[in-house]
Order: structure tokens, then sequence, then C-alpha cells
């Protein structure tokens, strides 16, 4: 091999290990999506998690009255099932005679929160729609009975 021929051996394996270096370099500073905040440690979550896999914090969920006999009040939705009724036994007890004594249930999964209708005489809405079950979002106004709620998230 003359020696032109092994300088450009040497330059072309010189580029590629350079061109290498720099793609390796970008990816790394690639930036990582991220879903939220834990509200605990504040380390970056997956959207997928249901709680930080850090320290163990799960995402807070209330329902914040704005009609009925509750109104202006707010419940918390930290148990895993939240039942909702006219009669004590249920973790919200609205009294109102359109409400059942077991209207609906707030049920965490996976992280999400699921409204069901357990069987009521007047059923549940979501933003005025007449629904059996209904994943929560953020802002979704519920209707039990005469009991209007908007569904928020920490």
């Amino acid at each position: 091999m003359s020696s032109g021929a092994l300088i450009a051996v040497i330059i072309g394996s010189a580029i590629l290990v350079l061109l290498v270096i720099v793609l390796m370099a970008k990816r790394a500073t690639k930036p990582v999506a991220v879903g939220r905040v834990c509200g605990g440690c504040q380390r970056a979550m997956m959207p997928q998690w249901p709680k930080c896999l850090f320290c163990g914090w799960t995402p807070a969920a209330r329902l914040d009255f704005i009609l009925g006999p509750m109104a202006g009040q707010t419940t918390t939705l930290g148990e895993e099932v939240t039942t909702i009724g006219s009669v004590a036994g249920n973790t919200v007890v609205l009294a109102d005679p359109a409400v059942s004594r077991k209207h609906a249930g707030i049920r965490r999964v996976d992280g999400q929160f699921e409204l069901a209708d357990l069987g009521s005489t007047n059923g549940i809405y979501v933003n005025g729609q007449k629904l059996p079950k209904k994943t929560l979002s953020p802002g979704d106004i519920v209707r039990v009975g005469n009991s209007e709620a908007v569904f928020r998230r920490d």
C-alpha cells in the first residue's frame, strides 16, 4: 500500500470517528419528553406512571362542587374508590332526593380516574352527556342528581 493510500485511510477513519462522536453527543443532549413532575421529589415522571417510582407520591385529584348541597366544598379523591350516594357509608354523601343510595363511584385506574354509574335511577352526566362510565379529564363537569362538581388534578 502506498503512503498516499495509507494517509487517505487514516484521514477517512478519523472523519468516521469524528462523525460517530458528533452523532453520539447530539443524541445524548436530545431533550427527553416528560409528562409531568413529581409533587414530592420534583423528579420527572412519565405520563403512564400512576405514582412516582422514586418517592411513591401519587397525584391528587378532587371534585370542586359548584351546584347542590355541597356547593363551595371540595372533596379529595384520595382513596382507591370514592363512592357518591345519599346515605351514610358513601365517601361523599349528598342530601338530595335525586341521588340514589349508592349512585356513582370514582375509581383510580392506572393513574386515571374513572367515573361509573352504580345502577342509579337518574344516571350520571359528564359535561352534560349521560354516560354509564367515563375516564375523567381535568375540567370535566360531573353531575349527580342536582349536584355538579368540576374534576381537577394537581
